[in-house]
């Protein structure tokens, strides 16, 4: 599904903030509208047309990191529970 469909779809605003993009600015921008996958397929998520919205490229690449962050907290804590406790 392209940006033109989701746009008609979905409309002219972002899905995480719901503000207005830009659709003239050019790719990479932080206003510019990208495709979010709401389920992504590296955490499970079957690549699926339903599950695809618009969003700034600034919400988009902001709530990766986020979940980037999240799993990286989440294997600290993995790896501190799996050593050896001290007496």
């Amino acid at each position: 599904m392209s940006v033109r469909a989701l746009r008609s779809t979905f409309g002219p605003n972002c899905h995480w903030c719901g503000l207005p993009m830009d659709f003239d600015a050019p790719h990479g921008r932080p206003e510019s509208a990208t495709i979010e996958h709401l389920i992504d397929s590296t955490l499970g998520g079957v690549r699926n047309q339903k599950h695809r919205r618009l969003a700034h490229a600034i919400c988009n690449h902001t709530r990766n990191e986020f979940r980037m962050q999240a799993e990286r907290e989440f294997q600290r804590w993995i790896a501190a529970r799996k050593a050896p406790s001290k007496p």
